[in-house]
């Protein structure tokens, strides 16, 4: 078997989307409110996302952590930050758009962009982030619409499991 080499001509990046049957105002509190959030995604936060925030954000199952800056905050629309989720020396940048819809609905996106290294490990990263964004807002739609709590992001990778 041959080793083949594949090229990628543009970064990658990772944007995922969602409807969520609840109105902006509330699917917005839910991603910068860490009483919500740690429902869905961390387990801690160290504030709430509001511009020129530097927080830290702690998933415990997994005993990691990960520095965000947020950048911007436009109240019910969107919300940028950076974070070191891959590399704290070259961090990424994340966008959640909260598009108001017909009948108080919400299509949430995320995109995250900034990616660098090889090109494997683009690869691993855009995967990576785009299941795990993926878990998140499949995390929150189920909350916001059904009060269930799935957690999505613990059980993704349950200790004692072989690869």
């Amino acid at each position: 078997m041959s080793a083949r080499t594949i090229e990628l001509t543009t970064t990658p990046s990772t944007k995922v989307g969602m409807l969520i049957r609840r109105p902006v105002h509330e699917v917005f509190q839910a991603i910068v409110d860490p009483a919500i959030t740690s429902k869905i995604w961390y387990t801690k936060s160290s504030g709430t996302m509001t511009p020129g925030a530097e927080l830290t954000w702690e998933w415990e199952m997994y005993g990691a952590s990960t520095q965000a800056s947020v950048e911007e905050v436009d109240e019910y629309s969107r919300i940028r930050f950076t974070w070191g989720n891959y590399a704290p020396d070259a961090p990424t940048t994340v966008e959640f758009r909260f598009i108001p819809m017909a009948d108080d609905t919400t299509y949430v996106q995320v995109t995250e962009t900034g990616f660098t290294g090889t090109g494997d490990e683009l690869v691993h990263h855009v995967t990576d982030s785009t299941g795990g964004f993926t878990f998140l807002i499949s995390a929150l739609k189920a909350l916001l619409e059904h009060d269930i709590v799935l957690g999505l992001i613990a059980d993704a990778d349950p200790s004692g499991l072989s690869a």
